[in-house]
């Protein structure tokens, strides 16, 4: 047999043997993700944090397919909040647990899609390109360095916060929420949600002024 020849025989024969493997590692994931959406169903915090630390770019990946801008990161915020409240509601003969967070996400996805097409004056967020964030050519260019730095340390300052931190911080400030909303939404005790924000209000001070 030639070498080309060879060659293209050994290719098909060397995915054949990786196949496997790869779904050895991924029926191991899945038993995994599995049972800490179980654990998150008894109000495990922890378990729901590695889950989202586990799944956040499967998600995040669907999500920029579909939508742009700062919408995506409130459709992540609004789908992690959906696996949390209906966490006990997972069945892993149905699908697994990335397959069941995607469709959750695709789901939510479409509803903001269509309610643009419906409405379209409506908007939640605006897009990466929209007219707000073109800066003007008469702005100060000392402010306009200052806004992305700050932009830059907030992001920076937020990447230090734990999954719950981040969760329960933004339920509080971007959804309006008290205390005792996040702690009866996320079925988290009422000490453990004022707990987590304090945290977090404390560890982003630092950062940002540091």
């Amino acid at each position: 047999m030639s070498p080309p020849a060879a060659r293209r025989t050994a290719a098909p024969l060397a995915r054949a043997q990786a196949e496997p493997a790869v779904d050895a590692q991924r029926a191991e994931r899945d038993v995994r993700l599995a049972a800490m959406v179980v654990a998150a169903a008894t109000g495990d915090c922890s378990a729901f944090e590695a889950f989202y630390d586990a799944t956040f770019a499967y998600a995040q990946t669907l999500a920029r397919r579909m939508l742009r801008g700062a919408d995506v990161d409130d459709l992540l915020a609004d789908a992690y909040f959906e696996i949390w409240r209906s966490a006990a509601r997972f069945d892993a003969a149905r699908g697994s647990a990335v397959t069941w967070l995607l469709t959750v996400v695709r789901s939510r996805a479409l509803d903001l899609l269509r309610r643009q097409a419906a409405h379209p004056s409506y908007t939640t967020t605006s897009s990466d390109d929209g007219p707000e964030d073109i800066e003007s050519p008469d702005a100060d260019p000392a402010d306009q360095l200052w806004r992305h730095q700050a932009d830059a340390r907030l992001h920076a300052a937020l990447a230090t916060l734990s999954a719950a931190e981040r969760w329960v911080l933004g339920l509080a400030y971007f959804r309006d929420m008290s205390h005792s909303e996040i702690a009866q939404s996320t079925h988290m005790p009422l000490g453990t949600v004022k707990s987590l924000i304090l945290r977090s209000q404390a560890r982003l001070r630092a950062a940002l002024c540091a």
